[in-house]
């Protein structure tokens, strides 16, 4: 497989992944936007937090022009982000629904692939 093949293959892959994280993203502002609305009850599937992950995929392309001392770090840097961006939508919908009072049933949870509702425990504080 020739080269630019190769990239332009990972650039279709890269603008899939940015699809999807968007998907993760709309997902959490909506339930953030039902959270600071005082919904009766906010359903979430805790896989969008891992949507946001794939938003990495298009700084693979930046293997290409870069030089192969560098591959390590870039790797390195990628895959970090890769966990770090789950775990910041995680925290900002744990901050959010702790901040107003909401209770997740289950338990909201970053390493599950679950559905789970919350519901307010006390007068919501929009």
């Amino acid at each position: 497989m020739s080269r630019s093949v190769a990239i332009c293959i990972l650039a279709a892959f890269s603008s899939l992944g940015i699809a999807v994280a968007i998907w993760g993203l709309w997902d959490i502002s909506a339930a953030l936007n039902a959270l600071s609305a005082c919904a009766e009850r906010v359903y979430f599937d805790t896989s969008s937090f891992w949507f946001l992950a794939l938003a990495v995929l298009p700084l693979f392309l930046l293997l290409a022009p870069l030089p192969e001392r560098h591959h390590a770090r870039l790797l390195a840097g990628i895959v970090a982000l890769a966990f770090l961006l789950p775990a910041a939508g995680f925290w900002v919908l744990k901050s959010s629904s702790d901040a107003q009072g909401y209770v997740f049933a289950p338990e909201l949870a970053l390493f599950s692939l679950q559905e789970a509702s919350a519901t307010p425990a006390q007068s919501c504080r929009p």
